[in-house]
């Protein structure tokens, strides 16, 4: 289950440590350097300043509503489509089968775009 924090005090998680999800989108790696990049943006402007426990802070609050926000959207669609991928029953299979061929595939590519939209900080 998702996690309700990434952080606490002045530590964060972020990849696998955080938001661990099944490999049926393939965004494990991606989405931890999704993290890594928003800490980065985050934290940048505190990089030539003494540390102020207020806005480290805040950047680590925000660092945190964005992450939780965005994986936890991915970690849902992840596990549904782990859930319709490994359906068994020879029924439930066909139609998931016949579902899938019959999706235009200018649909599958804009939804794979939008998976990998990063809304940056």
């Amino acid at each position: 289950a998702p996690l309700r924090s990434f952080g606490k005090g002045r530590v964060v998680l972020l990849g696998d440590a955080a938001h661990a999800m099944t490999p049926d989108l393939g965004q494990g790696a991606g989405q931890a350097i999704e993290d890594a990049a928003t800490l980065v943006l985050l934290l940048r402007p505190m990089a030539d300043s003494a540390v102020d426990q207020a806005r480290l802070g805040s950047a680590l609050a925000r660092y945190d509503a964005l992450r939780r926000a965005r994986t936890r959207a991915l970690w849902r669609q992840s596990t549904a489509m782990g859930r319709i991928g490994q359906l068994a029953h020879p029924l439930g299979a066909g139609l998931r089968d016949a579902v899938l061929l019959a999706v235009p595939s200018r649909l599958v590519g804009n939804s794979t775009a939008a998976l990998n939209r990063w809304p940056s900080p």
